[in-house]
């Protein structure tokens, strides 16, 4: 604890007098925790701005409006941490994104999880520094090691054979290592086969992302309900 200044003496008839601070020792010490910068969390340190501030009464009202179940909302929130990860299927703009880095704050900031954030730029880009500087395995061994792995938007953009097969070493690492996998995307069945230059390899990452996550579907209320799976459907 800092120390109080010391009160300059007033002299009054020849005599020094002291006069102590006219701030309780409280307030003085919360005008200085006041003035210093509140260290960020970890969600703060990785969680993009635009979705710090997300308002979920806001948002479901939104999915009402557009007649979306919400029921998803509380299947995503109530995940808990364990060996099976947790994929969210839906269309884009229905805030799946917003919904996963809300389930982060409490494994990051409550649970005291570390945690790592990808997309497809994030990978490749780490990827090809990674083929340049000859640590390719070191880097798939980082991405192994956090406790949770987010990827937001899987299939979003094309990824390369090489990268597609890399993809698909990590799953196999994190699922033999027990740690989970959360993901979003808005892509089932063949049509995320489709988003990887190789299909039999995208079918391969769909196969063990099905097996060992739990599929989340956002649906339209008037949509027919049944089992979600990135399956693709059966043939009549």
């Amino acid at each position: 604890m800092p120390l109080s200044p010391v009160a300059e003496p007033v002299i009054l008839c020849g005599r020094p007098f002291f006069i102590g601070p006219t701030v309780c020792a409280a307030c003085a010490e919360a005008a200085q925790t006041k003035a210093q910068p509140k260290e960020r969390s970890r969600w703060e340190r990785i969680c993009p701005e635009l979705y710090r501030y997300t308002d979920l009464a806001r948002l479901e009202d939104e999915l009402r409006r557009q007649s979306y179940d919400e029921q998803w909302i509380q299947d995503v929130l109530r995940w808990q941490y364990g060996s099976q990860g947790l994929l969210l299927v839906g269309p884009t703009g229905v805030g799946k994104s917003r919904l996963m880095w809300l389930l982060l704050r409490r494994l990051l900031d409550e649970q005291h999880r570390n945690a790592l954030f990808l997309n497809a730029v994030r990978f490749r880009t780490g990827l090809q520094t990674a083929a340049r500087d000859s640590t390719t395995e070191e880097f798939v061994r980082r991405l192994a090691r956090p406790d949770v792995l987010f990827w937001d938007d899987l299939g979003q953009m094309h990824l390369t054979g090489a990268a597609s097969e890399m993809l698909l070493h990590l799953v196999e690492e994190r699922v033999c290592t027990g740690r989970p996998i959360l993901a979003t995307t808005q892509y089932a069945g063949r049509e995320m086969d489709a988003q990887f230059e190789r299909p039999e390899t995208g079918q391969a990452i769909r196969r063990r992302l099905n097996e060992f996550c739990r599929l989340v579907t956002v649906r339209q209320v008037r949509e027919q309900r049944g089992v979600a799976s990135l399956q693709p459907a059966a043939r009549r």
